[in-house]
């Protein structure tokens, strides 16, 4: 269903303006802790504009593929961002609308894969295979925290399962304060944060997210910087809702609270890129795998208690 509500569609459109914003944040956060200045918080957009200045150049060996993919990959993030209710109504809003929130996401990231197998260059391709390969392990973890949701409230929307969240109920307490903790671990997997990735590596070797846009410029460059501050952001806000802000408090009250914990969250990861060193490649599933099983063991006994 289509919210015809134009507030809705203007928190979506803030979103995505604000997307850049909060990776300038983590990175001033970064600067701090390690005893830096660092960059004005406004300095992801000043990237992105200097990309959007810049001439976009193909390889001769490129295909259609490597000139459709940076659309693609942005659009499926904006649409995804569609399905969130943020603290009103989501833009659209179905039954069965988690499944296509996550592949959605699915599907942006295999036109990332095809762009940078497209290319023909062994870098990016060994690239396209970590992401394939880490992507096999992080996907179980979105459907054995919201799922198990979905299964307990009998309910496959985004707004009906975050609505459903009680804080009264002891069980919820502790599956929401888990799940938080699973969606954490994925989004610095989804997003290729520390410890799983580096995003201010410039080593082909051990580069993921980074070494698939190598060949990517100007606008293109443009629209995965962009997709990827977003596609952070929209982890974020997930994290956040399945805190259920808004069904605690009221419209001012829970917005001030869901910006307070998107913006924990920011500091969590710069804390954690800050303190920690990127994992070899070779225990990235093993990590992975640990936090699947936390969300297995949680939803275990969150659906087992709730039906018996």
């Amino acid at each position: 269903m289509v919210n015809r509500d134009s507030l809705s569609w203007l928190a979506w459109v803030v979103v995505l303006a604000i997307a850049p914003l909060l990776l300038g944040i983590i990175n001033k956060l970064k600067a701090r802790l390690s005893g830096r200045f660092g960059a004005t918080v406004f300095q992801p957009y000043y990237e992105l504009l200097r990309l959007a200045r810049k001439e976009t150049v193909y390889s001769t060996s490129a295909g259609f593929i490597t000139r459709v993919a940076p659309v693609i990959v942005w659009s499926t993030i904006a649409f995804a961002m569609l399905l969130l209710p943020l603290g009103r109504s989501a833009p659209i809003s179905f039954s069965g609308d988690i499944i296509l929130f996550a592949y959605l996401l699915a599907l942006g990231r295999f036109f990332q894969i095809l762009a940078a197998l497209d290319v023909g260059s062994s870098f990016e391709g060994m690239g396209a295979s970590r992401e394939a390969r880490f992507a096999v392990f992080a996907e179980p973890i979105f459907f054995f925290t919201v799922g198990s949701l979905a299964i307990v409230t009998r309910s496959y929307s985004f707004a009906t399962i975050l609505g459903g969240i009680s804080w009264t109920d002891p069980l919820f307490v502790v599956f929401v304060c888990v799940g938080v903790l699973s969606l954490f671990f994925l989004m610095i997997t989804e997003c290729s944060r520390m410890p799983v990735d580096d995003p201010t590596t410039h080593l082909e070797l051990t580069m993921i997210h980074e070494v698939m846009i190598l060949d990517a410029s100007g606008i293109d460059l443009m629209l995965y910087q962009h997709a990827a501050s977003s596609k952070l952001l929209l982890y974020s806000i997930l994290t956040a809702l399945l805190l259920n802000p808004f069904g605690v408090l009221g419209p001012a009250s829970g917005m001030a609270l869901f910006i307070l914990i998107v913006l924990a969250l920011a500091a969590a990861v710069a804390l954690v890129e800050t303190l920690m060193a990127r994992f070899r490649l070779v225990l990235v599933p093993q990590f992975l795998l640990f936090a699947t099983a936390i969300g297995v063991l949680n939803t275990l006994i969150f659906t087992f208690s709730r039906h018996s």
